[in-house]
Protein backbone atom coordinates (compact mmCIF):
# COMPACT_ATOMS: atom_id res chain seq x y z
CA UNK A 1 0.00 0.00 0.00
CA UNK A 2 2.96 2.59 0.63
CA UNK A 3 4.29 2.07 -3.10
CA UNK A 4 0.46 2.92 -4.47
CA UNK A 5 0.21 6.07 -2.02
CA UNK A 6 3.36 6.70 -3.53
CA UNK A 7 2.35 6.69 -7.30
CA UNK A 8 -1.23 8.44 -5.82
CA UNK A 9 0.83 11.35 -4.85
CA UNK A 10 1.94 12.01 -8.82
CA UNK A 11 5.12 10.40 -8.87
CA UNK A 12 5.85 8.14 -12.01
CA UNK A 13 8.30 5.84 -10.85
CA UNK A 14 8.79 2.97 -13.11
CA UNK A 15 10.84 1.06 -10.85
CA UNK A 16 8.04 1.32 -8.04
CA UNK A 17 5.51 -0.19 -10.88
CA UNK A 18 7.72 -2.92 -11.63
CA UNK A 19 8.07 -3.47 -7.57
CA UNK A 20 3.40 -3.04 -7.31
CA UNK A 21 3.64 -5.71 -10.38
CA UNK A 22 5.87 -7.83 -8.96
CA UNK A 23 4.59 -8.07 -5.43
CA UNK A 24 1.07 -8.68 -6.85
CA UNK A 25 2.50 -11.71 -9.13
CA UNK A 26 3.94 -12.97 -5.40
CA UNK A 27 1.10 -12.75 -3.69
CA UNK A 28 -0.71 -14.85 -5.86
CA UNK A 29 2.14 -17.56 -5.36
CA UNK A 30 2.05 -17.50 -2.04
CA UNK A 31 -1.86 -17.80 -1.84
CA UNK A 32 -1.37 -21.00 -4.52
CA UNK A 33 1.18 -22.36 -2.06
CA UNK A 34 -0.98 -21.83 1.37
CA UNK A 35 -3.78 -23.36 -0.38
CA UNK A 36 -2.17 -26.71 -1.76
CA UNK A 37 -0.09 -27.33 1.31
CA UNK A 38 -3.86 -26.97 4.19
CA UNK A 39 -6.07 -28.82 1.14
CA UNK A 40 -3.41 -31.81 0.66
CA UNK A 41 -2.89 -31.64 4.66
CA UNK A 42 -6.87 -31.90 5.15
CA UNK A 43 -6.99 -34.62 2.29
CA UNK A 44 -4.81 -36.93 3.56
CA UNK A 45 -5.91 -36.69 7.21
CA UNK A 46 -9.28 -37.53 5.85
CA UNK A 47 -7.98 -40.61 3.99
CA UNK A 48 -6.32 -41.81 6.67
CA UNK A 49 -9.06 -41.71 9.17
CA UNK A 50 -11.25 -42.30 6.65
CA UNK A 51 -14.15 -43.49 9.58
CA UNK A 52 -15.24 -40.51 11.36
CA UNK A 53 -17.97 -41.66 12.94
CA UNK A 54 -16.92 -40.42 16.45
CA UNK A 55 -15.08 -37.51 17.40
CA UNK A 56 -13.49 -35.54 14.39
CA UNK A 57 -13.94 -32.17 16.27
CA UNK A 58 -9.82 -30.72 16.04
CA UNK A 59 -10.13 -31.51 12.21
CA UNK A 60 -13.50 -29.62 12.00
CA UNK A 61 -11.93 -26.98 14.36
CA UNK A 62 -8.86 -26.65 11.99
CA UNK A 63 -11.15 -26.82 8.68
CA UNK A 64 -13.54 -24.15 10.43
CA UNK A 65 -10.15 -21.57 11.12
CA UNK A 66 -9.06 -22.06 7.26
CA UNK A 67 -12.53 -21.03 6.14
CA UNK A 68 -12.28 -18.18 8.18
CA UNK A 69 -8.88 -17.13 6.41
CA UNK A 70 -10.14 -17.81 3.40
CA UNK A 71 -13.26 -15.35 4.16
CA UNK A 72 -10.50 -12.63 5.00
CA UNK A 73 -8.11 -13.57 2.62
CA UNK A 74 -11.10 -12.70 -0.34
CA UNK A 75 -12.07 -9.55 1.58
CA UNK A 76 -8.57 -8.00 1.60
CA UNK A 77 -7.90 -8.79 -2.09
CA UNK A 78 -11.85 -6.60 -2.27
CA UNK A 79 -9.97 -3.85 -0.03
CA UNK A 80 -7.06 -4.26 -2.20
CA UNK A 81 -9.28 -4.17 -5.45
CA UNK A 82 -11.01 -0.82 -4.41
CA UNK A 83 -7.88 1.09 -3.39
CA UNK A 84 -6.34 0.03 -7.18
CA UNK A 85 -9.19 1.20 -8.96
CA UNK A 86 -10.32 3.92 -7.37
CA UNK A 87 -6.97 5.56 -7.63
CA UNK A 88 -5.11 7.56 -10.27
CA UNK A 89 -2.70 4.29 -10.91
CA UNK A 90 -0.62 2.98 -13.48
CA UNK A 91 -2.88 0.87 -15.91
CA UNK A 92 -0.67 -2.08 -16.30
CA UNK A 93 -0.84 -2.33 -12.36
CA UNK A 94 -4.47 -2.51 -12.56
CA UNK A 95 -4.47 -5.21 -16.06
CA UNK A 96 -1.87 -7.12 -13.26
CA UNK A 97 -4.33 -7.07 -10.45
CA UNK A 98 -7.12 -8.18 -12.70
CA UNK A 99 -5.57 -11.44 -13.89
CA UNK A 100 -4.48 -11.85 -9.86
CA UNK A 101 -7.91 -11.50 -8.77
CA UNK A 102 -9.29 -14.43 -11.40
CA UNK A 103 -6.16 -16.49 -11.05
CA UNK A 104 -6.92 -16.40 -7.11
CA UNK A 105 -10.76 -16.83 -7.33
CA UNK A 106 -10.12 -19.70 -9.65
CA UNK A 107 -7.44 -21.58 -7.53
CA UNK A 108 -9.84 -21.06 -4.42
CA UNK A 109 -12.21 -23.46 -6.50
CA UNK A 110 -10.08 -26.06 -7.95
CA UNK A 111 -8.56 -26.52 -4.41
CA UNK A 112 -12.13 -26.54 -2.37
CA UNK A 113 -12.97 -29.22 -5.27
CA UNK A 114 -10.90 -31.06 -4.54
CA UNK A 115 -11.51 -31.16 -0.22
CA UNK A 116 -15.38 -30.89 -0.75
CA UNK A 117 -15.46 -34.59 -3.12
CA UNK A 118 -14.17 -35.98 0.28
CA UNK A 119 -17.65 -35.58 1.69
CA UNK A 120 -18.74 -38.96 -0.01
CA UNK A 121 -16.48 -40.94 1.94
CA UNK A 122 -17.26 -39.15 5.15
CA UNK A 123 -19.75 -40.71 7.73
CA UNK A 124 -19.68 -38.05 10.37
CA UNK A 125 -22.51 -35.32 10.13
CA UNK A 126 -20.78 -32.42 11.38
CA UNK A 127 -17.86 -33.24 9.07
CA UNK A 128 -19.99 -33.37 6.12
CA UNK A 129 -21.49 -30.86 7.09
CA UNK A 130 -18.44 -28.16 6.73
CA UNK A 131 -17.18 -29.55 3.55
CA UNK A 132 -20.72 -28.78 1.98
CA UNK A 133 -19.79 -25.40 3.41
CA UNK A 134 -16.60 -25.44 0.97
CA UNK A 135 -19.17 -26.42 -2.17
CA UNK A 136 -20.90 -23.70 -0.92
CA UNK A 137 -17.96 -21.45 -0.99
CA UNK A 138 -17.19 -22.61 -4.44
CA UNK A 139 -20.46 -21.64 -6.21
CA UNK A 140 -19.92 -18.18 -4.47
CA UNK A 141 -16.53 -17.43 -6.14
CA UNK A 142 -18.25 -18.76 -9.63
CA UNK A 143 -20.72 -16.20 -9.62
CA UNK A 144 -18.41 -13.52 -8.09
CA UNK A 145 -16.08 -14.73 -11.37
CA UNK A 146 -19.11 -14.53 -13.45
CA UNK A 147 -19.96 -10.97 -12.62
CA UNK A 148 -16.43 -9.78 -13.03
CA UNK A 149 -16.95 -11.38 -17.12
CA UNK A 150 -13.72 -14.32 -15.87
CA UNK A 151 -13.62 -17.10 -18.21
CA UNK A 152 -14.87 -20.06 -17.57
CA UNK A 153 -14.91 -23.70 -18.47
CA UNK A 154 -18.37 -24.01 -19.53
CA UNK A 155 -19.85 -21.04 -21.22
CA UNK A 156 -24.10 -21.72 -21.50
CA UNK A 157 -23.59 -25.20 -21.06
CA UNK A 158 -20.49 -26.11 -23.32
CA UNK A 159 -16.92 -26.65 -22.54
CA UNK A 160 -15.44 -24.06 -23.67
CA UNK A 161 -12.20 -24.57 -25.70
CA UNK A 162 -9.92 -21.66 -24.92
CA UNK A 163 -10.47 -22.28 -21.24
CA UNK A 164 -7.22 -24.72 -20.25
CA UNK A 165 -5.20 -22.28 -22.61
CA UNK A 166 -6.03 -19.23 -20.91
CA UNK A 167 -5.88 -21.02 -17.32
CA UNK A 168 -2.18 -22.00 -18.64
CA UNK A 169 -1.31 -17.89 -19.62
CA UNK A 170 -2.68 -16.59 -15.97
CA UNK A 171 -0.50 -19.43 -14.03
CA UNK A 172 2.88 -18.76 -16.35
CA UNK A 173 2.35 -14.54 -15.35
CA UNK A 174 1.65 -15.20 -11.62
CA UNK A 175 4.47 -17.84 -11.61
CA UNK A 176 7.06 -15.49 -13.41
CA UNK A 177 7.64 -14.08 -9.95
CA UNK A 178 9.47 -17.03 -8.86
CA UNK A 179 11.59 -17.68 -11.88
CA UNK A 180 14.56 -15.62 -13.48
CA UNK A 181 14.68 -14.94 -17.28
CA UNK A 182 16.93 -16.19 -19.47
CA UNK A 183 18.31 -14.67 -22.43
CA UNK A 184 19.97 -16.51 -24.79
CA UNK A 185 23.47 -14.41 -25.80
CA UNK A 186 23.38 -13.78 -29.85
CA UNK A 187 27.21 -13.65 -30.18
CA UNK A 188 29.76 -16.62 -28.53
CA UNK A 189 33.21 -15.67 -29.39
CA UNK A 190 34.82 -18.16 -27.34
CA UNK A 191 32.38 -20.89 -28.33
CA UNK A 192 33.31 -20.35 -32.32
CA UNK A 193 37.22 -20.06 -31.49
CA UNK A 194 37.69 -23.62 -30.34
CA UNK A 195 35.66 -25.40 -33.70
CA UNK A 196 37.18 -22.55 -36.14
CA UNK A 197 40.62 -23.78 -34.78
CA UNK A 198 40.13 -27.46 -35.37
CA UNK A 199 38.95 -27.10 -38.66
CA UNK A 200 41.40 -24.44 -39.54
CA UNK A 201 43.94 -27.36 -38.68
CA UNK A 202 42.01 -30.28 -40.01
CA UNK A 203 42.36 -28.06 -42.85
CA UNK A 204 46.06 -27.33 -43.40
CA UNK A 205 46.28 -31.10 -42.66
CA UNK A 206 43.81 -31.77 -46.06
CA UNK A 207 45.90 -28.85 -47.99
CA UNK A 208 49.27 -30.59 -46.95
CA UNK A 209 48.23 -34.22 -47.95
CA UNK A 210 46.77 -32.48 -51.33
CA UNK A 211 49.70 -30.72 -52.24
CA UNK A 212 52.06 -33.69 -51.54
CA UNK A 213 49.65 -36.10 -53.70
CA UNK A 214 50.02 -33.28 -56.27
CA UNK A 215 53.86 -33.42 -56.58
CA UNK A 216 53.74 -37.35 -56.64
CA UNK A 217 50.68 -38.27 -58.56
CA UNK A 218 48.94 -36.66 -61.72
CA UNK A 219 45.28 -35.41 -61.00
CA UNK A 220 43.47 -38.16 -62.88
CA UNK A 221 45.01 -40.71 -61.56
CA UNK A 222 44.09 -43.26 -59.46
CA UNK A 223 46.54 -43.08 -56.26
CA UNK A 224 45.82 -39.22 -56.39
CA UNK A 225 41.83 -39.92 -56.28
CA UNK A 226 42.92 -42.32 -53.34
CA UNK A 227 44.84 -40.06 -51.25
CA UNK A 228 42.30 -36.82 -51.39
CA UNK A 229 39.30 -39.33 -50.23
CA UNK A 230 41.88 -40.27 -47.38
CA UNK A 231 43.01 -37.36 -46.20
CA UNK A 232 39.51 -35.69 -46.45
CA UNK A 233 38.30 -38.55 -44.30
CA UNK A 234 40.92 -37.92 -41.78
CA UNK A 235 40.12 -34.60 -41.96
CA UNK A 236 36.97 -34.86 -40.34
CA UNK A 237 38.44 -36.85 -37.88
CA UNK A 238 40.88 -34.90 -36.79
CA UNK A 239 38.55 -31.92 -36.72
CA UNK A 240 36.33 -33.66 -34.03
CA UNK A 241 39.23 -35.23 -32.48
CA UNK A 242 40.57 -31.57 -31.51
CA UNK A 243 37.06 -30.52 -30.66
CA UNK A 244 36.76 -33.08 -27.81
CA UNK A 245 40.92 -31.96 -27.02
CA UNK A 246 39.93 -28.26 -26.47
CA UNK A 247 36.08 -28.83 -24.76
CA UNK A 248 38.78 -31.11 -22.30
CA UNK A 249 41.54 -28.85 -22.10
CA UNK A 250 39.68 -25.25 -22.50
CA UNK A 251 36.30 -26.38 -21.28
CA UNK A 252 36.13 -23.18 -19.14
CA UNK A 253 36.28 -20.31 -22.40
CA UNK A 254 34.45 -22.72 -25.24
CA UNK A 255 31.07 -23.57 -24.48
CA UNK A 256 28.22 -23.69 -27.25
CA UNK A 257 25.73 -21.44 -25.73
CA UNK A 258 25.68 -18.16 -23.41
CA UNK A 259 22.48 -17.00 -21.87
CA UNK A 260 21.38 -14.05 -19.43
CA UNK A 261 20.27 -14.52 -16.25
CA UNK A 262 17.53 -11.22 -15.58
CA UNK A 263 15.40 -10.24 -12.59
CA UNK A 264 12.04 -10.15 -15.21
CA UNK A 265 10.33 -7.21 -12.78
CA UNK A 266 13.63 -4.74 -13.04
CA UNK A 267 15.17 -6.49 -15.74
CA UNK A 268 18.07 -6.37 -13.74
CA UNK A 269 21.15 -8.84 -14.94
CA UNK A 270 21.83 -11.47 -11.98
CA UNK A 271 24.64 -13.82 -14.07
CA UNK A 272 24.29 -16.33 -16.78
CA UNK A 273 24.82 -19.91 -17.89
CA UNK A 274 26.96 -21.97 -19.81
CA UNK A 275 26.11 -24.99 -21.43
CA UNK A 276 28.51 -27.33 -23.59
CA UNK A 277 27.24 -30.47 -25.31
CA UNK A 278 29.86 -32.97 -26.79
CA UNK A 279 30.46 -37.10 -27.08
CA UNK A 280 33.01 -37.95 -25.38
CA UNK A 281 35.11 -41.18 -25.64
CA UNK A 282 34.86 -43.72 -22.82
CA UNK A 283 38.74 -44.06 -22.58
CA UNK A 284 38.83 -40.17 -22.22
CA UNK A 285 36.06 -40.19 -19.47
CA UNK A 286 37.14 -38.84 -16.24
CA UNK A 287 38.26 -41.44 -13.36
CA UNK A 288 35.57 -40.61 -10.98
CA UNK A 289 32.83 -40.44 -13.81
CA UNK A 290 33.92 -44.00 -14.78
CA UNK A 291 34.07 -45.60 -10.82
CA UNK A 292 30.41 -43.65 -10.42
CA UNK A 293 29.64 -45.51 -13.78
CA UNK A 294 30.67 -48.95 -13.05
CA UNK A 295 30.14 -48.74 -9.31
CA UNK A 296 26.89 -51.73 -9.96
CA UNK A 297 28.51 -53.52 -12.58
CA UNK A 298 30.46 -56.75 -13.30
CA UNK A 299 34.11 -56.37 -14.80
CA UNK A 300 32.39 -58.60 -17.61
CA UNK A 301 29.82 -55.95 -18.38
CA UNK A 302 32.56 -53.65 -20.31
CA UNK A 303 32.46 -56.75 -22.79
CA UNK A 304 28.70 -57.15 -22.92
CA UNK A 305 27.70 -53.70 -23.40
CA UNK A 306 28.83 -50.99 -25.71
CA UNK A 307 28.34 -47.63 -24.37
CA UNK A 308 28.30 -44.18 -25.67
CA UNK A 309 28.82 -41.26 -23.00
CA UNK A 310 27.97 -37.53 -23.88
CA UNK A 311 29.00 -34.97 -22.16
CA UNK A 312 26.65 -31.54 -20.74
CA UNK A 313 27.90 -29.36 -18.73
CA UNK A 314 26.22 -26.39 -17.42
CA UNK A 315 27.92 -23.69 -15.72
CA UNK A 316 25.92 -21.03 -13.34
CA UNK A 317 27.36 -17.86 -12.42
CA UNK A 318 25.17 -15.49 -10.29
CA UNK A 319 25.89 -12.21 -8.53
CA UNK A 320 24.94 -12.79 -4.71
CA UNK A 321 25.54 -9.29 -3.69
CA UNK A 322 23.01 -8.22 -6.88
CA UNK A 323 20.47 -10.39 -5.76
CA UNK A 324 19.98 -9.58 -1.85
CA UNK A 325 19.62 -6.03 -3.34
CA UNK A 326 16.38 -6.71 -4.74
CA UNK A 327 15.16 -9.80 -2.72
CA UNK A 328 14.89 -10.20 0.49
CA UNK A 329 12.70 -12.91 1.02
CA UNK A 330 13.18 -15.17 -2.02
CA UNK A 331 16.15 -16.89 -0.91
CA UNK A 332 15.86 -20.18 -2.76
CA UNK A 333 16.84 -21.23 -6.53
CA UNK A 334 15.78 -24.11 -8.66
CA UNK A 335 17.37 -25.02 -11.97
CA UNK A 336 15.50 -27.08 -13.93
CA UNK A 337 16.94 -29.36 -16.80
CA UNK A 338 14.28 -30.90 -19.11
CA UNK A 339 15.77 -33.76 -21.19
CA UNK A 340 13.69 -35.18 -23.45
CA UNK A 341 14.09 -39.47 -24.33
CA UNK A 342 12.24 -38.78 -28.05
CA UNK A 343 15.30 -39.45 -30.15
CA UNK A 344 15.94 -42.03 -27.87
CA UNK A 345 12.93 -44.50 -28.39
CA UNK A 346 11.68 -43.47 -32.23
CA UNK A 347 13.96 -46.50 -32.97
CA UNK A 348 13.69 -48.59 -30.96
CA UNK A 349 12.15 -52.45 -31.04
CA UNK A 350 8.53 -53.16 -29.76
CA UNK A 351 7.77 -51.95 -25.98
CA UNK A 352 6.54 -55.32 -25.61
CA UNK A 353 7.74 -58.84 -26.35
CA UNK A 354 6.11 -62.89 -25.99
CA UNK A 355 8.18 -65.06 -23.65
CA UNK A 356 6.89 -68.48 -23.13
CA UNK A 357 8.07 -70.41 -19.68
CA UNK A 358 6.64 -73.39 -18.06
CA UNK A 359 4.59 -73.28 -14.90
CA UNK A 360 5.46 -75.19 -11.22
CA UNK A 361 2.50 -77.99 -12.80
CA UNK A 362 4.06 -78.24 -15.99
CA UNK A 363 1.52 -75.64 -18.04
CA UNK A 364 3.19 -73.27 -20.87
CA UNK A 365 2.78 -69.61 -19.54
CA UNK A 366 3.02 -66.56 -21.78
CA UNK A 367 4.34 -63.44 -20.66
CA UNK A 368 4.13 -60.39 -21.93
CA UNK A 369 7.84 -58.92 -21.04
CA UNK A 370 8.31 -55.18 -20.85
CA UNK A 371 11.84 -54.65 -23.26
CA UNK A 372 13.40 -51.35 -22.19
CA UNK A 373 16.47 -49.57 -22.46
CA UNK A 374 18.87 -47.56 -19.94
CA UNK A 375 20.22 -44.07 -19.75
CA UNK A 376 22.58 -43.75 -16.94
CA UNK A 377 22.74 -39.61 -15.70
CA UNK A 378 25.90 -38.96 -13.77
CA UNK A 379 25.63 -35.87 -12.55
CA UNK A 380 28.50 -33.91 -10.72
CA UNK A 381 27.95 -30.78 -8.58
CA UNK A 382 30.69 -28.14 -8.38
CA UNK A 383 28.75 -26.21 -5.50
CA UNK A 384 32.31 -24.47 -4.34
CA UNK A 385 35.94 -24.50 -5.40
CA UNK A 386 36.36 -27.89 -2.98
CA UNK A 387 32.60 -29.19 -2.70
CA UNK A 388 31.89 -31.77 -4.99
CA UNK A 389 28.89 -33.87 -4.78
CA UNK A 390 27.65 -36.77 -6.86
CA UNK A 391 24.31 -38.14 -8.09
CA UNK A 392 23.60 -41.23 -10.54
CA UNK A 393 20.24 -41.85 -11.71
CA UNK A 394 19.02 -44.56 -14.15
CA UNK A 395 15.92 -44.01 -16.86
CA UNK A 396 14.33 -46.98 -17.87
CA UNK A 397 12.45 -46.19 -21.36
CA UNK A 398 10.87 -48.28 -24.04
CA UNK A 399 9.28 -47.17 -27.58
CA UNK A 400 6.34 -45.91 -25.43
CA UNK A 401 8.64 -43.37 -23.08
CA UNK A 402 9.57 -43.89 -19.84
CA UNK A 403 9.21 -46.90 -17.74
CA UNK A 404 10.58 -46.17 -14.71
CA UNK A 405 13.13 -44.14 -12.83
CA UNK A 406 15.80 -45.08 -10.62
CA UNK A 407 18.22 -43.41 -8.10
CA UNK A 408 21.87 -45.49 -7.92
CA UNK A 409 23.55 -45.99 -5.39
CA UNK A 410 26.80 -45.08 -5.85
CA UNK A 411 28.72 -45.44 -2.00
Amino acid sequence: MKNIDILNSGKTDEFIIETIIDELKLLGCIIKVELRDVVDFFVKTIKEKSNFSDDAFALIDSMRKFKADMDMAIKSLESLKTAIFTSNINQKIKETFLILDEYVNLIIGEYLLILANEAENIKNPDLRKILSEFKNMIIERQKYMSSMGYKSAFVDGEYDDHFIYHRGLMKKFISSALYLKPEISEFNMFSHLGPAIAAGIAMLFAIIVTVYAQSKYTINSVNFIFIIVISYIFKDRIKDWLKIIFSKRFGNWLYDRKINVTEPAHNIKFGYIKETFSFVPLKMLPGDILRMKNADGKNIDEDIKYDIAFKYKKEISLNRSRIEKYHQRRKDLIDIMRFSVLDFVKHADDAYVDYKVVGEEGEVKNLKCIRVYHINFIIKYHIAEDEVKYERIRILLNKDGIVRIEEVNIE
